[in-house]
């Protein structure tokens, strides 16, 4: 994937370690679907591209080592 270029969907990204990156949200009143552990950092309002700008911490998934502690 080329720099600036994201998967339309969060989900659809691979997250193999702590991963951040930037989102376009360009309708806001529909939930965005992350993981769990995810955490939205900052955004901000793009007035020039009409959409809300996301920077969001992504985690890896790791149910089995949680789960293999207890």
């Amino acid at each position: 994937m080329e720099p600036g270029q994201q998967p339309d969907d969060i989900a659809e990204m691979d997250i193999t370690e702590p991963t951040v990156t930037w989102l376009e949200v360009s309708h806001p009143q529909q939930p965005i679907p992350i993981g769990e552990n995810d955490r939205v950092l900052n955004s901000h309002f793009n007035e020039q591209y009409d959409v809300w700008e996301v920077l969001l911490v992504a985690l890896p998934e790791d149910d089995e080592e949680e789960d293999s502690e207890d």
